[in-house]
């Protein structure tokens, strides 16, 4: 099966603004192809609104506005390595489906499938000060896990990658005492991702 990409590893900021304005345009002319974009077409423009702003704030200097500049981008890009998944599964790799979304395709060299989803994840208050333990099951055919937890802004929130290990579990350190938090976990090979987990909630200890 080929695999779904972007191929914007050398773009310039506003060059991924204009790549991912042109995705949504061609998923929104091709509605019936990909019914349930995630994260939704709307939240990807709002996105590349806030990182167009944020870098033109910075282009005028100041390391706070570099700061947001990079922290916008880094969501955007979050938020486009989800939404190439979607088409992935939408697709299954398919050369012309992809194009309507204004995607590629190149060929997987990898002799792995994708990583199982992975299963039984928990979390729980961890031994230490502000901190929160987590376990998943042991997935087939993954290289690493990607542990992730869900930062709240004023816009909602979004999921942002925390650990990545070879080992299903994780100690997370250095949060607040008593407060919740919301996990998660996926797992990664050389031939892609895979869906994230169930969520799980804990408070630090």
């Amino acid at each position: 099966m080929r695999k779904v990409v972007l191929k914007w590893d050398k773009f310039s900021v506003l060059e991924r603004i204009k790549k991912v304005r042109f995705v949504v345009q061609k998923m929104t002319e091709n509605a019936a192809v990909f019914p349930n974009p995630n994260p939704p077409l709307a939240d990807l423009t709002l996105q590349a609104d806030a990182l167009e702003q944020s870098e033109a704030a910075a282009s005028e200097g100041g390391k706070d506005r570099t700061l947001k500049r990079d922290e916008d981008l880094k969501k955007l890009i979050y938020s486009m390595d989800l939404q190439v998944l979607y088409v992935q599964t939408v697709t299954l790799g398919d050369p012309e489906m992809t194009a309507l979304a204004g995607m590629e395709t190149k060929s997987d060299g990898s002799r792995w499938p994708v990583p199982d989803v992975p299963t039984g994840f928990m979390a729980k208050p961890g031994m230490y000060n502000g901190s929160v333990y987590m376990k998943c099951n042991g997935t087939n055919y993954k290289k690493q896990y990607v542990f992730e937890m869900f930062i709240e802004d004023e816009k909602g929130g979004y999921w942002k990658d925390i650990k990545t290990q070879g080992k299903n579990i994780y100690l997370h350190q250095g949060l607040e005492r008593g407060r919740i938090y919301r996990f998660r976990v996926h797992a990664t090979n050389s031939a892609g991702a895979s869906n994230p987990s169930t969520e799980a909630t804990s408070a630090a200890t």
